[in-house]
């Protein structure tokens, strides 16, 4: 008998689409990567000159929100359950946050504060305009980056949960990138008489008080509905859009409600920023049930190596792991498992 013949190459119509498709993304990184680049103009053109006068100040507030970007990168990568989201997409996420979204929301802010003052008065718009401006701005740009990395890395945007880790890492760049801005205005608040003080006071005040439930909470709400909308899930297409909406309508309400003039004073302040970490908390809780609830289905369907579903716990994994003796196996091995 004849060996079955080999398998037939993909149709030429099909080869196009992938290479048009692949074309399309090549395209859309690149215009990622030039809005980053516009939007660190615009930070450099602004904030350049405040950096050149008091260059101590700018750089230990720099240093010390390094610090603080790195450890919560770290953190919110390893909250996805079984594998941790690829280290340069999770690095194009915030800076998507860290330049794009801060440097364009810093005009658009700009503009439409202006409007407001114009059209409702200069007592209405320092009291109002930070609520009615930020949130339809800011989470306007941060929720596109996400769109676009969503959509330029498709096979990295696999549902919901990969949303809200995305998500979460723009908004953590784009709340670095503000602390930053905010320790040179308070520099320049205080006429130049103590930079350092006014620099240190900034960063530690934002990242202690208000850092748990600011931009990274609610750009995680806004990219579930992202990762919702771009999933391969079986459901009805209107349910997934539906879903999406009020996701990104929840993140404006969080942002509005964080900047609006009621409640204020530190207390105030600080139960708008819990309240924000108890969405976005929320929102994680139940995104990391329904995950873990689909993939122990999986590996406990037939066909299943018996036991595969402890692999879904890290502790599982390292076991596991462990148990392969030494030698060629184990490495294969290894680089298998993800901790």
């Amino acid at each position: 008998m004849s060996a079955p013949p080999a398998t037939a190459p993909a149709p030429a119509p099909a080869r196009f689409r992938e290479v048009r498709a692949w074309a399309a993304r090549r395209r859309l990184g690149a215009a990622i990567v030039v809005l980053c680049l516009f939007g660190l103009g615009v930070l450099v053109w602004n904030f350049s000159g405040t950096a050149r006068a008091f260059p101590g100040p700018a750089l230990l507030s720099a240093f010390l929100l390094a610090v603080v970007l790195y450890v919560a990168f770290t953190l919110l990568r390893r909250v996805r359950p079984v594998r941790t989201p690829p280290r340069k997409w999770s690095w194009a996420g915030v800076a998507w946050g860290a330049t794009a979204a801060t440097g364009c929301a810093l005009l658009a802010n700009g503009g439409l504060s202006a409007v407001w003052s114009r059209t409702a008065g200069v007592d209405f718009a320092s009291s109002w305009g930070a609520a009615l401006t930020a949130p339809l701005n800011e989470e306007g740009i941060k929720t596109a980056g996400i769109v676009l990395l969503g959509v330029a890395f498709p096979a990295r945007m696999r549902g919901p949960l990969d949303g809200w880790v995305l998500g979460a890492l723009v908004g953590l760049g784009f709340q670095m990138a503000e602390n930053w801005t905010y320790a040179l205005n308070g520099i320049v608040g205080t006429g130049g008489t103590t930079p350092g003080d006014a620099a240190l006071q900034s960063v530690v005040g934002r990242v202690l008080y208000t850092g748990l439930g600011s931009h990274w909470t609610m750009s995680a709400v806004a990219g579930t509905g992202v990762g919702l909308l771009l999933s391969r899930s079986p459901g009805p297409a209107r349910r997934r859009r539906a879903g999406a909406a009020a996701c990104v309508l929840t993140a404006v309400g969080m942002h509005w409600l964080f900047n609006a003039p009621f409640l204020g004073g530190g207390l105030g302040t600080g139960v708008k920023a819990a309240f924000d970490f108890l969405v976005a908390g929320s929102f994680w809780i139940v995104l990391r049930h329904a995950y873990r609830h689909r993939a122990r289905a999986e590996l406990r369907a037939p066909g299943v190596a018996p036991g595969a579903d402890r692999l879904l716990t890290r502790r599982g994994r390292r076991r596991a792991r462990a148990a392969v003796p030494q030698g060629a196996e184990r490495e294969r091995y290894a680089r298998l498992m993800v901790a």
